[in-house]
């Protein structure tokens, strides 16, 4: 019975290549996708879930009130690990992790490396989580305050490629910046990719308490992550009510600051933070809901031509049927082989689908930057294949299969006309599939356009050809003299110190209060230090007043100029604010300037206010350098060497800023990428089946079309004949696809402070490239037809 079963199954594979190929071809587009999809999910929700007691480890963070708004902060104070794990019985242990935010060269006498990313942390590091230690004592690690953990790339660039065979690595003393020196302790495996905490060097958190120049061991003050491992037996809930008001005892301030608990697996897909607060890796989920959402509508689509075509052919295995039940088979019977069939296509297209996804994996990871693979080796991956590839055929078997097999023999043996109850669905099909393709195109056009206008928005300041010189440890102090040595390079037009970047700014205070304030009423304002050639580097302008001057002895310490946000905020139009008095950081003064307002926040976001100071006796963290078009590389070349004057031993970070914008919405255009290839895809997909549907109506009206022929029809008569109906069915799917594209499309601009609006031409150029892609599919099919010689057409069967 078997072996019958697989041999019709064969025969009809072959006998019907045109369709085969539909069928295997779209399911195969289809489950590449999916699978595509499904490692790139995999790989997102994998993050963190390799520490063995995930489940009981969490993230204590804090909800800050200030100036009457609320703030989301992933930073606690120092002290504040060791207290719950003393306060409460529910911690089993603690952990704190803090970031070194300024250089830190590791030196021996032979070589020199410079560290990315270099956290501070407690012995319990390697306790809570299961970061492996290659060399050193997981109990001492960390333990002293001169104690450093370095990875295996860090020791290969300190002690060259052999230092697994050095038996003195543990012990050796290196120089840290501001004269520190520091012992190795061990070493530790990289962490892996699917971790939110990355890191090249561990330092004791000792070393940031002992640091005289470090405010950060204090109450008062958040500078690290703290994470806890409850015992198993504790419950999360009353111990998050316990800690909710925990701070209280410990701080005086008047805005309330509460604490909360965040899951270890949580970090990386729902945290909301900005990045001074959150240093980790972290992701969000809502792109997965979107790539997964558009990956199973191609899917949905594949199986849609599936079903649509499976029940058209019905008319070529009626008869089948109909014999088969008339000498003895029964429903179940007929069931079991067709849902056999469809899942052998399945298991076919999954191959197939296997082949593509090898292809354009490099592809995925390019547009994802992952390294995906497909695990083949990993049992439970081909389990779930195989278990994903039987649903998908059952799914996509189960309505022809009761369809077929269900004709009554004496009507299907008598005529055909039971066949066609399907029309109905096979017309639904169609429409639900141009309706679902519609969406994703409306969707790529609007994504494009909407990272268009935010990328070449008027940001308030000219961002071409200007640079940020990030600085570092003690060549602050030398801001000034690397800024005189620039300003004498021809490449260089102009060159400003400042005390932060102007992409996604996070430096702000309450400490600020203004002539006229109202009783009770406070402002969080964002600021900055600079000097009087910042605004014409920049090319910011003023809405009223004057820049700070050098000749003038109060502009540097007495003298503020605030944006209009700013101005408005206070109450004040730009010309009134000239003259009124501020005071920032309990330094009195008052606003000599107001500049337009200008962008230093991704553009999700409102324009915030914002103060200037010129306060030249503080050290700087950068500069801004304005290139003349066309000598990038001189300029270049020039801040390295200028660099180089000064610290030897460093190398200068630079970036673009216009490049540093566009990566804010990287994210957002990875996701146009990919939604503007599933949209082609779906596209592609849906032709196949409705090239299947043409194929099947002019087999069905081959005898009309040759009596048509014979009678004086013309060959555009026939094919307007056979492509209007499937054309209008196309008509209805956009006309169904629209309204729902506007609401989806509409919802997602929300979340944008600055955006387009939705315009009619975009529904128009959806729908007319639909409509032409469908005719073309539909024509030759259609044509292919009506070219037929009639004495063909109507010879008897």
């Amino acid at each position: 019975m078997l072996y019958n079963y697989l041999k019709i199954a064969f025969r009809n594979l072959v006998r019907n290549r045109v369709y085969s190929l539909i069928n295997i071809g779209g399911l195969a587009i289809g489950l590449a996708c999916c699978i595509c999809i499904g490692l790139y999910i995999w790989d997102e929700y994998s993050y963190d879930r390799f520490h063995t007691s995930y489940k009981d480890i969490y993230r204590v963070v804090e909800k800050q009130t200030q100036a009457g708004a609320t703030y989301k902060v992933a930073v606690t104070p120092g002290p504040l690990a060791t207290a719950l794990q003393t306060d409460f019985a529910e911690v089993k242990q603690s952990c704190r992790i803090g970031r070194i935010w300024y250089s830190g060269v590791l030196q021996t006498p032979q070589a020199s490396v410079e560290p990315e990313d270099i956290l501070v942390t407690d012995n319990s590091f390697f306790h809570l989580f299961d970061f492996k230690l290659l060399r050193g004592n997981s109990g001492t690690v960390l333990s002293n305050p001169d104690d450093i953990v370095i990875t295996p790339r860090i020791a290969a660039q300190l002690f060259g490629s052999d230092w697994q065979q050095s038996d003195s690595l543990i012990g050796t003393m290196l120089t840290f910046p501001n004269g520190r020196t520091l012992t190795v302790a061990g070493v530790a495996a990289p962490p892996p990719t699917n971790s939110h905490i990355q890191f090249d060097a561990l330092l004791s958190a000792q070393f940031d308490r002992l640091d005289t120049n470090s405010g950060n061991y204090t109450w008062d003050n958040n500078a690290y992550h703290t994470y806890v491992l409850l015992n198993s037996q504790a419950r999360t809930e009353p111990f998050a009510a316990k800690l909710y008001h925990y701070l209280d005892k410990f701080t005086s301030n008047t805005d309330p600051t509460t604490l909360s608990l965040q899951p270890l697996s949580d970090i990386y897909l729902h945290s909301d933070f900005d990045f001074q607060s959150d240093w980790s890796k972290t992701s969000n989920s809502i792109y997965i809901r979107i790539f997964l959402s558009t990956g199973s509508i191609v899917l949905l689509i594949a199986l849609f031509n599936f079903v649509n075509l499976s029940t058209a052919r019905a008319m070529k295995r009626a008869r089948e049927v109909g014999v088969r039940k008339a000498i003895g088979a029964v429903k179940n019977q007929l069931v079991i082989q067709f849902m056999g069939e469809a899942i052998g296509t399945t298991f076919i297209a999954v191959g197939v689908a296997l082949l593509l996804v090898q292809l354009f994996l490099p592809a995925v990871n390019d547009i994802s930057g992952k390294l995906l693979q497909v695990p083949f080796q990993d049992t439970r991956f081909c389990l779930a294949l195989c278990v994903f590839t039987f649903l998908t055929g059952v799914l996509a078997g189960i309505y022809p299969a009761l369809h077929l097999s269900d004709f009554q023999p004496v009507i299907v043996l008598k005529s055909f006309s039971a066949t066609h109850s399907g029309k109905l669905l096979r017309q639904s099909i169609v429409v639900a599939q141009f309706s679902l393709s519609v969406v994703l195109m409306v969707s790529t056009i609007v994504i494009y356009k909407q990272l268009t206008f935010i990328q070449n928005k008027n940001l308030g300041f000219d961002k071409s050809q200007l640079l940020y010189v990030r600085l570092k440890n003690e060549m602050r102090a030398k801001g000034a003299l690397i800024k005189a040595d620039l300003q004498k390079q021809a490449s260089i037009a102009q060159v400003t110190t400042t005390s932060g970047n102007l992409v996604d700014l996070n430096t702000s205070t309450d400490s600020f209060q203004w002539e006229g304030q109202p009783a009770g009423d406070r402002l969080l304002i964002t600021h900055m230090n600079i000097d009087p050639d910042f605004l014409a580097t920049t090319g910011m302008t003023l809405a009223a007043g004057r820049n700070f001057s050098t000749s003038r002895v109060t502009d540097t310490s007495s003298a503020y100029i605030i944006n209009e946000a700013a101005a408005k905020r206070m109450g004040w139009t730009a010309q009134q604010a000239l003259g009124k008095k501020l005071q920032f950081w309990n330094q009195q003064g008052q606003v000599i300037g107001v500049v337009k307002d200008f962008h230093f926040h991704p553009v999700t976001t409102s324009i915030e206010p914002f103060v200037f100071r010129y306060w030249p006796q503080q050290n700087i963290s950068g500069l801004f350098v304005k290139v003349h078009p066309y000598k990038i590389h001189e300029a270049i070349q020039a801040i390295e060497e200028a660099y180089k004057v000064h610290n030897s031993q460093t190398a200068p970070y630079y970036e673009f800023v216009d490049q540093s914008l566009n990566s804010q919405y990287r994210t957002e255009q990875n996701t146009a990428r990919i939604v503007f290839y599933f949209a082609v895809l779906t596209i592609l997909v849906s032709c196949l089946g409705l090239f299947g549907l043409a194929t099947y109506m002019a087999e069905q009206r081959i005898k009309e079309i040759g009596i048509r022929k014979v009678l004086g029809a013309s060959v555009p008569e026939i094919v307007n004949l056979l492509s209007k109906d499937l054309l209008k069915l196309v008509g209805i799917g956009i006309g169904v696809a629209s309204p729902i594209a506007w609401y989806v499309m509409n919802q997602w601009l929300q979340n944008f402070a600055y955006r387009i609006e939705i315009e009619w031409w975009m529904f128009g150029i959806v729908g007319g490239v639909a409509i032409v892609i469908a005719l073309l599919t539909i024509s030759l099919q259609s044509i292919r037809a009506a070219l037929v010689n009639p004495v063909h057409s109507l010879r008897s069967e």
